[in-house]
């Protein structure tokens, strides 16, 4: 390996770690959110050594040499900013010349924000974040300072799911669906969806909606064993999570869940005990919601629905559109033609049972015969026997006698 190319194996993973993808040019697709893209091309047939973009626009260079060679001397820094100043017009770019100038010889690294009128290339530790340049911006986008996800660590109908999830917000959808065979790890895929979200956007609060008492508090804990997250400390170490139990929800709560029966409870004002009466509390007719509510309409960011396919939500349903600035996920793995629609018909990912199956994350069934005197022979209402017959629409049961 020669210099040069160990100097970039070490810029390679910098990149890496900071939530970069790196490719080479040939690889580029505009929908990756970071790329650091090798051997750019410039104007006058200049090449790069890393052109970076975010969500398709132009940022920032980085000029690479060899650990000789001194990163802060006049001669690369101004090499650099020679690059900075020729992006082609082909490229969109959020303006010119690039803003962000970086040099590095794999061991030290370089930063000029160009943008100043006093500019000039400090020493600096890490490559920063997608996230923190584009704070750096000002760019009033809620999504483009996602970095790159990795496969690593998750099935690929979970990478897909995140991945079309955050292309779908940022296409402006604002509901959407996940399709996911059960057993294909919906809610570890929801904590990584909030965890990203609740991390590299400006959301700050996550309604995680169950369905029923006892799955809340198996969501709590799966919040509290989720570590793919940027140092590997655990979810509830990072952000606070409560399960609501009671009438009050702690100020400084980021991910809350409950049921949608309590969630309606506590807007009414209701007293809150923490036990699984409520769980059958299902109502005949849409639910009214009171003339002030205990929560701000815009209280929530984002409204993970799980097991959204039951119908209890057709009667729920003004609980979860009075939220009317959080974006809706649901998550379901048998979705009904009313779960589409209440979801604008936005299925962002659908992983069936059947590809579960050819994945091996699950197992396919196998069918046992048990035999029987009335399947082997059948049965027969025999001349003066009784039986009861109900008629479904009325409910009504009478007793009649076989003649």
């Amino acid at each position: 390996m020669t210099p040069e190319e160990k100097a970039r194996q070490k810029i390679d993973q910098w990149f890496s770690d900071a939530g970069w993808k790196v490719v080479d040019r040939d690889n580029y697709e505009p929908n990756c959110t970071a790329v650091a893209i090798r051997e750019g091309l410039l104007k006058g047939n200049l090449e790069a050594d890393y052109f970076l973009f975010i969500n398709g626009k132009a940022v920032g260079v980085l000029e690479a040499k060899r650990e000789e060679i001194d990163p802060f001397s006049n001669n690369v820094c101004e090499q650099a900013v020679l690059y900075a100043r020729n992006v082609p017009n082909i490229y969109q770019v959020y303006q010119k010349p690039l803003p962000f100038i970086f040099t590095s010889n794999g061991k030290d690294l370089y930063f000029c924000d160009f943008r100043k009128q006093d500019s000039c290339f400090k020493q600096i530790m890490t490559i920063p974040t997608p996230y923190e340049l584009v704070k750096l911006l000002g760019i009033n986008d809620y999504f483009s300072g996602l970095p790159t996800l990795r496969k690593k660590g998750l099935r690929d109908c979970q990478y897909e799911a995140v991945t079309e999830l955050e292309k779908s917000f940022r296409s402006g959808q604002n509901r959407a669906l996940m399709v996911l065979a059960t057993g294909a790890g919906k809610t570890y895929t929801a904590c990584l969806a909030a965890y990203r979200l609740l991390s590299y956007t400006p959301m700050r609060r996550v309604l995680f909606l169950v369905d029923r008492n006892n799955l809340g508090k198996q969501a709590e804990g799966e919040f509290g064993t989720f570590r793919l997250t940027e140092n590997g400390d655990a979810f509830n170490t990072i952000f606070t999570v409560n399960r609501l139990r009671s009438s009050s929800i702690p100020s400084d709560s980021n991910v809350v869940i409950s049921t949608i029966q309590r969630l309606f409870s506590f807007l009414k004002g209701d007293t809150i005990e923490d036990n699984d009466n409520d769980d059958d509390n299902e109502p005949t007719e849409e639910v009214v919601l009171p003339p002030n509510p205990n929560l701000p309409h815009d209280y929530f960011d984002l409204i993970i629905i799980d097991e959204c396919h039951r119908s209890i939500y057709g009667n729920w349903r003004k609980v979860l559109e009075y939220f009317d600035t959080a974006r809706l996920v649901g998550l379901t793995a048998t979705p009904i033609p009313e779960t589409m629609a209440f979801f604008n018909n936005n299925r962002i990912v659908n992983y069936t049972l059947e590809k579960s199956i050819v994945d091996g994350v699950n197992v396919d069934c196998r069918v046992y015969r048990i035999k029987t005197q009335v399947t082997e022979n059948g049965g027969a209402i025999l001349e003066g026997e009784k039986t009861k017959e109900e008629t479904r629409y009325t409910g009504v049961v009478k007793t009649i006698i076989n003649k």
